[in-house]
């Protein structure tokens, strides 16, 4: 069930509601319901919009799913972020390099704290997250690691950082690659981040948008060492 769905649905129970309510109580001046009828009418339609608000307020709280060919895929929203404290070692996990096409793997960053982003051009929380880690990534070039991974053509992924550049290793997969555990996912619901230690252990998973604040509070004591 689509946000805009939820919220079309939302809509229509209102006005039907409304509708209601009109009929009840037009031609005749205001006051209480006279008779039965009038007070099963009235609490009906006020259920009726209640239940609407309802419905909106879920439609806020609800994933944006956005068809990619055979695949869909969702925007997380405020209402389904997660934050979980992990401790699991890294697979090993080869992506290619978006402008050369050049093999890479994660094995290549042991040694300093990664951030491994999943993100999509179609995605806006994943766009908003772009000029904080770019920060973040030219305030730590020794300790920390951005790579931004995407499962989009190459030359959509060129032709974007064209219009927005990504200061971050900006990494590549092909649609509809399985990814190991614990990344299984990653790639349904964007964006997505798994920070990883300097011996390469997943210490957390963020589903969801977050800004630089949060971000360098959560490598920073793994920059300096500390779990």
């Amino acid at each position: 069930m689509t946000p805009t769905f939820v919220f079309g649905m939302g809509i229509v129970m209102i006005v039907v509601g409304l509708i209601f309510l009109r009929m009840l109580y037009s031609g005749r001046e205001a006051g209480a319901p006279r008779d039965f009828m009038e007070w099963a009418g009235t609490i009906l339609s006020v259920l009726l919009i209640f239940s609407a608000l309802g419905l909106l307020v879920l439609g806020c709280q609800t994933q944006e799913v956005v068809d990619i060919g055979s695949q869909r895929q969702q925007v997380a929203t405020a209402g389904s972020y997660q934050d979980v404290h992990i401790e699991v070692e890294a697979p090993e996990f080869v992506f290619a390099n978006v402008d050369t096409g050049e093999e890479d793997r994660l094995a290549n960053y042991r040694g300093k704290v990664v951030i491994l982003n999943f993100w999509a051009t179609w995605c806006a929380p994943c766009r908003d997250e772009i000029p904080d880690l770019n920060r973040l990534n030219r305030e730590f070039p020794d300790d920390l690691s951005i790579i931004s991974i995407s499962d989009e053509a190459p030359a959509l992924l060129q032709a974007f950082e064209n219009q927005l550049p990504l200061e971050t290793e900006s990494r590549v997969l092909p649609f509809g690659t399985e990814l190991p555990q614990p990344f299984t996912g990653a790639f349904v619901i964007r964006p997505s981040s798994f920070v990883i230690d300097r011996e390469g252990v997943v210490r957390r998973y963020l589903l969801g948008a977050r800004d630089y604040d949060f971000f360098r509070g959560t490598v920073e004591s793994l920059i300096e060492g500390n779990s």
